[in-house]
């Protein structure tokens, strides 16, 4: 994450992360590890490394040279976990703007599978069927 600040930034834009991206990246760090690092499958050579601050695409090949970093996360007192998230988007390639969107949907599809395993393995209708039956 230091070395955001010795590559110079091409471009910044505000952005919006989708709650679910969001949150699924949130629980990832309280379960998982903190700072994670996590391989994108479906763009070679590229990793996705965040932690509490920021969230960089660097790209392994090259020393782990950011390519994008989500940064200054509008997060303070929120109060829904269905709302967007407002942020800013560094680019620090000229087309990093063409995996963007990528990177956030593999992240997203590999997370859910990391995180599977603390899922509870029992169906709201299972719970549900469950405690109508101990009430009768």
């Amino acid at each position: 994450m230091t070395r955001l600040e010795d590559v110079p930034v091409i471009k910044i834009s505000p952005v919006s992360i989708a709650a679910g991206n969001y949150n699924r990246i949130r629980l990832a760090l309280l379960r998982l590890d903190n700072p994670l690092r996590i391989p994108l499958p479906e763009l070679r050579g590229m990793d996705l490394i965040v932690d509490e601050e920021a969230w960089v695409c660097v790209d392994r090949t090259l020393y782990d040279l950011p390519v994008l970093a989500w940064t200054a996360f509008k997060n303070q007192g929120r109060s829904a976990l269905h709302l967007p998230i407002n942020c800013q988007l560094n680019y620090y390639h000229i087309h990093a703007n063409v995996i963007a969107e990528t990177v956030l949907t593999t992240t997203d599809r590999v997370l859910q599978e990391r995180l599977r395993p603390y899922q509870p393995s029992a169906k709201p209708t299972e719970i549900y069927t469950h405690a109508s039956a101990l009430h009768r």
